[in-house]
């Protein structure tokens, strides 16, 4: 189950990470934003770091927070907790398949947007900032977060689903469609979704969220649906303009994936939160 579970899956990150390439690669070339020819980036292997290493370390620690949820729920009641787990709530059980995943995408996605503001607190903002570092964005930056920030955002959010009820089964269809639309947001595409834009985050809506707290840093925390940021008051997707200033002016992140890893637990100086940060260089 815990295969499912996960946004990214467990067993086969290097067929993700293959498809991803593909599709997306092919996409930026067809509809790029940011159209400025750059060489092979010289951080992409540990971008590719973070899509297969990642889930080796973040994997057991996810699966033991959903136990935990599980076993608290029931009281300790093991026989009751692995039932629903197996199962979902039995008032659940009437609803076909895809009511249930639907279900599930908007009980995750208003969990993704609470949580997704919490790491841009000043408590959690060094795990978040790794996210937020670079200062070019394409789709294989959509993976490139801190196991702490995967667990309590990605992974805790499925988790509220099998808490509430809804089966692993309506989870785990939703697999893909998480792991090729976070892909999607991230890459370096021209695309608005136009007046979907209002219902559905888009590339360009993302991005915004990518910029300085003086643009769209503090907004647009929505994964799948933007109307969140609409009723939560954090929308901003001005027209006629492209969000070409991304990144942090932090400059004391880490360049390989162990330090970054290590990052938020460092001594440092302290640090503004990125919605309290400068507005950043300008990707040239």
């Amino acid at each position: 189950m815990l295969n499912d579970i996960m946004g990214l899956p467990f067993v086969y990150p290097a067929v993700w990470l293959l498809i991803c390439a593909c599709l997306f690669g092919f996409l930026q070339s067809l509809f790029p934003l940011d159209p400025t020819p750059r060489p092979i980036r010289r951080d992409i292997w540990m971008d590719i770091g973070y899509w297969m290493l990642g889930p080796a370390v973040y994997a057991w620690i996810g699966g033991l927070l959903i136990i935990s949820g599980y076993v608290i729920l029931f009281g300790g009641n093991m026989d009751a907790a692995v039932e629903w787990s197996k199962t979902g709530a039995p008032w659940l059980a009437g609803w076909p398949l895809w009511l249930q995943a639907l279900g599930v995408l908007i009980v995750t996605d208003i969990s993704l947007y609470w949580t997704h503001r919490l790491f841009h607190s000043n408590a959690l903002w060094r795990y978040h900032a790794i996210h937020h570092a670079p200062e070019t964005l394409d789709w294989l930056h959509a993976a490139r977060f801190h196991p702490i920030n995967l667990i309590f955002h990605s992974i805790f959010a499925n988790a509220v689903a099998l808490w509430i009820g809804f089966p692993p089964a309506a989870v785990a269809v939703l697999a893909p469609f998480n792991v090729l639309y976070s892909t999607m947001v991230h890459a370096n595409l021209n695309w608005t979704f136009g007046p979907l834009r209002h219902v559905f985050a888009s590339p360009v809506f993302h991005r915004w969220h990518h910029t300085g707290a003086d643009e769209g840093g503090s907004k647009n925390f929505a994964a799948t649906f933007s109307f969140l940021d609409h009723m939560f008051g954090t929308f901003y997707m001005p027209k006629d303009k492209k969000p070409m200033n991304l990144g942090l002016t932090d400059r004391d992140m880490p360049p390989n994936l162990l330090g970054q890893w290590l990052y938020p637990f460092m001594p440092s100086e302290p640090q503004q939160t990125e919605e309290a940060s400068p507005k950043p260089t300008t990707v040239q």
